[in-house]
């Protein structure tokens, strides 16, 4: 019997004398390897992203009407005494027409109070958000600072605001100096204050002659009980609105209804790992058609090699050592592909987490599971063709020779 490293040392020399062939060979398990390695990185990076956002910020309830007119400043009050809620934001928004150097946009118009900016956890390129005692002042999503006024809106800016009004049946406009623009290169980021103008509530409801609004975000003192403070709002608020407690499940008699964070980051943090299943399916399907063509390419390699098989045997070597080698010969090439794979997944990982603005995880797992996969493949994918050449007759083998 032949020792192991002499074993490994022809596999390598035959890999040596056929570069293309085994370098297409391990072009599956690359893609493949690569695929698995990348979605289990991005999934853990934006697991830790979802998690850190979990941890900042205050927790807070959304209440979004579902029906026009039925929020007013008597259900803001509603909510704000309910047991556990520290502060309550409300917000009304229209699409209004905004002009700025001769330009004219329809762009979303948000009023809401000062706390809206630390509940939501704006970010700013520049300037600040308003306080409850600023007047005609706006704050400008970064989007339509660069996009749809090419880049030239900035704070002090001036532009014109038109808001239709619904007792006048008439457009008001007023002009608004920018002190902020709000939004961050993030794409994880607050993405919904980029898109939109944020002015004052009380400017809001003098230009729209309306006094109610459609959201109200409430700020709870304790995410522990975060559930229980949203089930006793959505109580009062049936209450107050004439909705008995019964009905409560059933959407078409409650004209309201509420998210709250923890909700949202779930559902985000489920869409995710539905992404990364799916994503880890293809990786796996890559890594099937692998091992398929590594398979192949062992079998046309016995066959070529039917005469090397012969004369091996002829001087000695056993069907053990032939079994060997071939196997190790597999099994180079899909560690190599695996590593490659590794190296890849981890490179795209990288530049997908950083144009996301994310931290990257380093999973060491993922390594070990890219390498192990990569020796499972190499040893299920040559293990047929070797225990056919380890049981190859050498008199059938030199026939020919």
């Amino acid at each position: 019997m032949i020792s192991l490293s002499h074993c490994i040392s022809m596999a390598v020399a035959s890999l040596k004398s056929s570069k293309l062939r085994s370098g297409l060979t391990a072009l599956g398990i690359i893609i493949g390897i690569a695929a698995v390695i990348t979605t289990f990185t991005l999934g853990d990076s934006m697991s830790g992203f979802v998690n850190s956002q979990m941890d900042q910020g205050p927790p807070y309830i959304e209440i979004y009407s579902t029906k026009e007119r039925i929020f007013y400043q008597q259900q803001a009050d509603l909510v704000a005494n309910a047991p556990g809620v520290e502060s309550v934001t409300i917000e009304w928004g229209a699409t209004g027409v905004v002009g700025f150097s001769n330009e004219e946009q329809n762009i979303t118009v948000i009023g809401t109070n000062e706390s809206m900016a630390d509940i939501m956890e704006m970010n700013f390129t520049d300037g600040r958000f308003f306080t409850d005692k600023d007047s005609y002042v706006a704050v400008v999503g970064k989007s339509i600072a660069e996009d749809s006024f090419r880049n030239e809106i900035g704070v002090r800016s001036s532009m014109d605001i038109s808001i239709y009004n619904y007792d006048t049946k008439e457009y008001v406009t007023e002009s608004f100096q920018v002190i902020g623009i709000a939004g961050s290169d993030s794409e994880l980021g607050y993405s919904y204050g980029q898109s939109s103008i944020f002015i004052p509530i009380k400017t809001m409801q003098q230009m729209s002659g309306r006094t109610d609004f459609n959201v109200m975000t409430a700020v709870v003192d304790d995410v522990n009980s975060i559930n229980e403070t949203e089930d006793e709002i959505e109580r009062r608020l049936a209450r107050n609105l004439g909705v008995s407690e019964r009905d409560l499940d059933d959407e078409g008699k409650v004209p309201f209804t509420t998210y709250n964070k923890i909700e949202m980051l779930e559902q985000f943090q489920s869409l995710t790992s539905t992404l990364q299943y799916f994503l880890v399916g293809i990786g796996g399907i890559s890594l099937i058609v692998g091992a398929v063509g590594i398979m192949n390419i062992m079998i046309v390699t016995v066959t070529e090699r039917t005469k090397e098989i012969g004369t091996l045997k002829a001087l000695g070597y056993s069907a053990k050592d032939i079994l060997t080698m071939f196997v190790i010969e597999s099994i180079i090439i899909s560690v190599l592909g695996g590593i490659i794979g590794t190296l890849l997944g981890l490179l795209v990982a990288y530049v997908l987490t950083s144009l996301l603005d994310m931290p990257m995880a380093f999973p060491y797992s993922s390594i070990l599971i890219g390498v192990g996969l990569s020796v499972f493949v190499g040893v299920l994918a040559g293990a047929q063709p070797s225990y056919r050449a380890a049981k190859m007759n050498p008199v059938d083998a030199l026939r020919d020779l």
